[in-house]
């Protein structure tokens, strides 16, 4: 899981071990709304340890005699940990809440009445506690980093989660997606996902590139201003006020995701933008070929309310808030380089 991508505070301090057992990383999905307490979909928390979201869809649809395509859920969560989330079950015309199975892998928290289902995103965040062993690094240049980490955030790289087991979904995208007859055999599902690693990818050659240019704590003539915890952007010249803004973690500058759509950066950031595209051609090509409509990711996540406390010599414990759709791995990659040892 080494990564080679530069982070804005150096490079890796040292070497540490990463979920060596389920228990080693905890992920709780936070929700952000209350269920209704009416509706035909219910609303479940559900505990599971060492399988994936879909294979817990699969289960849970089986306990309840529904097809899968009558659950929803918010978040892909990791296989190789032990995780909290929340999802839906349409269940039109009953009012009792089924009896689910006591089995080793899953459990349902609670459940409550909602009136809708839930869609991929509707969650706000995660809320996350991990254990780090094995760590072979200065500890006070591990305290400095991490704090520094707390105070001004870190690189919104996607994580190594959306390159698939092996990082080899890019070259399975290009492969897939360069010929219509190729793309016409892929499943839906699987062309989304080839989808995104490649937009995926193109995000974070972009990120690295301004990192290594420098490109971090100021934003860059023709950047756009991205509302910190959301999508929402705003293009505006750079004053005083927006820059303190910006230092303070409420603005982040936006980075685009490749598609069809004209780009709202300007100058030297669309600049840099286009030189990094003009690299990666094949890429590029595939993407112009197929529906992905271009998008905004802020280059900058928050760590909320991040902790650490050594537990001996070696060993580690971060707990941490991360907002949508960033990565607990892209947090610690820029203090560690991580191993599964």
């Amino acid at each position: 899981m080494n990564s080679s991508r530069p982070g804005p505070w150096g490079a890796p301090l040292g070497t540490a071990c990463f979920k060596q057992q389920p228990e080693d990383f905890r992920v709780r999905e936070l929700l952000g709304f209350e269920a209704s307490g009416q509706g035909e979909h219910l609303l479940l928390r559900v505990e599971k340890r060492g399988m994936t979201t879909h294979e817990l869809i699969d289960e849970l649809a089986r306990s309840v005699g529904i097809p899968a395509r009558q659950i929803g859920y918010a978040g892909l969560k990791d296989k190789q940990a032990v995780t909290e989330q929340w999802l839906s079950l349409q269940l039109p015309g009953q009012r009792e809440i089924p009896e689910f199975p006591e089995v080793p892998d899953w459990r349902v928290l609670e459940a409550h009445w909602h009136d809708r289902k839930l869609r991929v995103g509707a969650h706000r965040g995660n809320a996350f506690v991990v254990l780090l062993r094995q760590v072979e690094a200065d500890r006070t240049a591990v305290e400095e980093r991490l704090s520094r980490i707390r105070r001004q955030g870190f690189a919104n790289y996607f994580g190594e989660q959306r390159f698939g087991r092996g990082g080899d979904n890019v070259a399975r995208a290009l492969k897939a997606l360069a010929g219509t007859r190729s793309r016409k055999r892929l499943s839906r599902n699987r062309c989304s996902l080839y989808i995104s690693s490649l937009r995926s990818e193109l995000f974070n050659r972009v990120l690295a590139r301004r990192i290594e240019q420098g490109i971090w704590e100021q934003p860059l003539e023709g950047d756009v201003w991205m509302l910190d915890g959301s999508g929402s952007w705003f293009s505006e010249e750079a004053d005083e006020t927006l820059l303190d803004r910006y230092r303070n973690g409420d603005l982040h500058s936006g980075i685009g995701l490749y598609g069809r759509g004209e780009s709202p950066l300007a100058g030297p950031a669309a600049a840099l933008e286009q030189s990094v595209y003009a690299e990666a051609g094949e890429m590029v090509q595939c993407l112009k070929q197929v529906d992905a409509r271009y998008g905004l990711r802020a280059h900058r996540a928050r760590a909320t309310d991040l902790e650490f406390h050594w537990q001996g010599e070696q060993t580690l414990e971060i707990r941490v808030h991360l907002g949508r759709g960033s990565y607990l791995t892209s947090l610690l990659e820029q203090a560690f380089d991580l191993t599964a040892c």
